[in-house]
């Protein structure tokens, strides 16, 4: 397994990690209020596009990954 794929692996499991029991726990509260939202909701919120980046960034350093070319006549 690679490097890229290891590194993957980790952090997404880090990340539904923060979203269970007893990562949630630790900012289960409701204040502060950041930018307008409950510290709870703005910690999944962070978790969300936490994983949304490395889900893109995953995909972008793919050594499969071809862009592909136009086919024009």
């Amino acid at each position: 397994m690679s490097l890229r794929k290891k590194f993957f692996i980790t952090i997404f499991i880090l990340i539904q990690l923060g979203l269970i029991w007893p990562g949630y726990a630790l900012f289960s509260d409701i204040y502060p209020m950041i930018l307008g939202l409950p510290l709870s909701f703005f910690w999944v919120v962070v978790m969300l596009v936490s994983a949304f980046f490395l889900l893109l960034w995953y995909y972008l350093t793919d050594p499969t990954h071809q862009n592909p070319k136009s086919s024009e006549s």
